[in-house]
Parts: C-alpha cells; sequence; structure tokens
C-alpha cells in the first residue's frame, strides 16, 4: 500500500511539474512577443525594440545551451 501511494504521489509530482513547465513556456513564447506589441503601441518603440531584442538573445542562449546538454548526455 505504502509503494502505490508513493508511485501516485510521485506520478502527481511529474504531471504537476509538466503543466507548470507548460504554463512557463506557453508564458515566454506569447509574452515576448505580446509585451513588445504593447509597447509598440503605448508609442515607446526604442523600449520595445530593446525588449524584443533581450528578449531572443535569451531564447537564442536556451536554445543553444538545451542542444549542449543533449550533447553531453549523448556523448
Amino acid at each position: 500500500m505504502l509503494d502505490w501511494v508513493k508511485e501516485v504521489l510521485g506520478e502527481l509530482a511529474e504531471t504537476v511539474a509538466g503543466a507548470v513547465i507548460a504554463i512557463i513556456v506557453f508564458l515566454w513564447w506569447i509574452g515576448g512577443p505580446g509585451l513588445t506589441a504593447i509597447l509598440w503601441s503605448e508609442g515607446d518603440k526604442p523600449l520595445a525594440m530593446q525588449f524584443l531584442a533581450g528578449w531572443a538573445v535569451v531564447t537564442v542562449l536556451y536554445f543553444m545551451l538545451s542542444r549542449l546538454v543533449r550533447r553531453i548526455r549523448r556523448g
């Protein structure tokens, strides 16, 4: 019985963690360009471009690091 409870709680934790990660990724992909559009529409075009450039740099760094980690794990 204790093993079953541990297994169920482990699966529940994985599901919750997966959902949280999915929400963060969704907010990242929608939020970056969305906030840029809001800033742009408010007339602050230099700040909008700076924000979008920063968002793009962080996104590219994430992809590079994730690929590097995958290669290290495989190697």
